[in-house]
């Protein structure tokens, strides 16, 4: 432990009391961290969500190796009588459209706004939408195989 301490106080990329800190740290006792069921790992694109969802918007390449077969899609049928109606389809990933979503460019040039929001301890929703106009999409995430997945699209344009 001496040699882990003088190792980290020899790290000049953090101030000294911040690189003693986690030597220090190592010798507490740590409370149990619940388990996780697929966190992110070193084959995922990144190791954080929002990581994750860079790199899923702006590469097609990606976004074909992180999307559940089947993939649920939810739309709306515009056309329905008396009134709208929703349409729920499994599509498998030979019927899925690449991209999936808009990179990060394009999102910018179309004056989409991009939300994420927690669901539950394994998921996100990510919506896309444009303000002032029917535009609104949302991608859900879940976490599966050390990584994240996109599991079901939802597109409420009218």
């Amino acid at each position: 432990m001496a040699l882990t301490t003088l190792l980290a106080a020899c790290d000049s990329s953090q101030p000294p009391a911040q690189a003693a800190a986690p030597a220090a740290a190592a010798t507490a006792p740590q409370a149990a961290a619940p388990a996780v069921a697929a966190g992110p790992s070193s084959t995922c694109p990144a190791p954080t969500f929002d990581g994750f969802l860079k790199q899923f918007t702006d590469d097609p390449a990606v976004q074909k190796r992180y999307i559940a077969d089947p993939l649920e899609s939810d739309t709306v049928d515009a056309n329905a009588e008396p009134e709208p109606a929703p349409v729920k389809k499994m599509l498998s990933k030979a019927e899925v459209t690449f991209p999936v979503i808009p990179d990060s460019a394009r999102q910018g040039k179309d004056g989409l706004v991009m939300k994420k929001t927690a669901e539950g301890d394994t998921g996100y929703a990510v919506e896309l939408a444009k303000p002032d106009t029917d535009y609104q999409m949302t991608f859900h995430f879940r976490s599966a195989d050390g990584c994240w997945q996109l599991v079901r699209t939802e597109d409420d344009s009218l």
